[in-house]
């Protein structure tokens, strides 16, 4: 299939898109069947812009919340659903259904703050099955909890409604036995050593696999610096600015320091072990941008290129045809920007509402459904 893409974000994507389809081999998943292709990639240029699909409308909101609750350290999805993002609740409403009863010979649920209630299993797995996502979610937003006995020895285990064991949030601020923050350590290592070849964000825990909702899919992130040319420096000073400046007509790394220039760019390659394609791709691609971004202006840096590595590369077979529609498209020649509505100095005190998206034109949604699976 020829892509006709007007952008090198679209092309790229949309050419894996068509490769998955037409070259992919079917294999038989927990989740669905799906065609898969192993081993992908695509760079992106984030001087150019961010990359947001125009051929199909991302759920900007969505990501950057998810990426804020990232890097929180949260691993329940209370904070996602009080703002109306809902791309957890799912595989949290699977895990709870699924939460070790084994384990457990007595369970004890703290309902609305009504005090607790004790269930056999036989009742709990009653009371499990009769729980709706609606239900769940409202047991989320109260905070209800439950307590785990083992064995009658009262080793008691806490689940509150909503919680997905130690997921990327708990892995990238408090990492294994240490409990490494690595997002603090990244940065301290851009300020101090930007040339550190050991800048490693590791999501994958195999101390945890068994006690997850969801083993990490993006598995890790490297980042890596550059120093920028003049001419590299002058583009981002154009791109940035209302053409207040004239320092183009004779350019030079002192004049540019003068103006705040960043000298250093920041690159990020990011990998994924699983990789759904058309619900997960689009997010990950953006939500590893917008990341690069915000470490690139806490360090005084310039955002400049985004990596992606995909290994088992996949489409869901019930997405083939709306991938079929997304395939027509063309999308749009001019990507978007983003920018902070202040000046952004600690990781720990970023708000969605800093985030300033511009010139985003895309076409209509696609509605992909999710597969969550068992």
């Amino acid at each position: 299939m020829v892509i006709q893409a007007k952008n090198d974000v679209d092309r790229q994507y949309l050419q894996i898109l068509s490769d998955i389809i037409d070259n992919g081999t079917l294999k038989h998943t927990r989740s669905g069947d799906v065609l898969s292709l192993y081993g992908t990639n695509m760079r992106f240029n984030l001087m150019e812009g961010i990359p947001l699909l125009t051929t199909k409308k991302v759920f900007v909101k969505g990501i950057i919340y998810e990426l804020l609750w990232f890097l929180k350290g949260d691993t329940n999805i209370k904070y996602l659903v009080e703002n109306g993002v809902n791309i957890w609740t799912d595989d949290a409403l699977r895990f709870f259904k699924t939460y070790n009863i084994e384990k457990y010979n007595s369970f004890m649920i703290n309902d609305n703050g009504l005090g607790y209630r004790t269930l056999s299993k036989e009742e709990y797995i009653q009371y499990v099955s009769q729980i709706t996502k609606e239900t769940f979610v409202r047991n989320v937003l109260n905070n209800t909890t439950v307590l785990f006995d083992r064995d009658g020895e009262h080793l008691l285990d806490l689940y509150k409604f909503g919680d997905l064991g130690d997921v990327y949030g708990k892995q990238w601020r408090k990492y294994g036995v240490s409990k490494r923050d690595q997002i603090a350590d990244i940065i301290n290592k851009l300020k101090k050593s930007p040339d550190d070849r050991r800048m490693v964000l590791c999501s994958w825990n195999p101390d945890v696999l068994d006690e997850v909702a969801l083993p990490a899919c993006h598995i890790f992130a490297v980042f890596n610096t550059k120093d920028l040319s003049v001419q590299e420096r002058l583009e981002w000073l154009w791109l940035h600015s209302k053409n207040e400046y004239d320092e183009w007509k004779s350019p030079s790394h002192e004049i540019l320091d003068k103006l705040d220039v960043p000298r250093k760019g920041l690159i990020c390659s990011f990998t994924m072990r699983s990789n759904d394609f058309c619900c997960g791709n689009p997010y990950n691609i953006a939500s590893y941008a917008f990341l690069t971004y915000l470490l690139a202006e806490i360090c005084h840096m310039i955002p400049y290129e985004l990596i992606f590595q995909g290994i088992d590369t996949h489409v869901y077979c019930n997405h083939i045809e709306a991938a079929k529609e997304q395939l027509k498209r063309v999308g749009y020649s001019i990507l978007p920007k983003l920018s902070f509505k202040r000046k952004i100095t600690d990781i720990n005190d970023v708000s969605y509402e800093d985030f300033v998206i511009s010139d985003y034109k895309c076409c209509e949604p696609i509605k992909y459904e999710l597969n969550v699976g068992l």
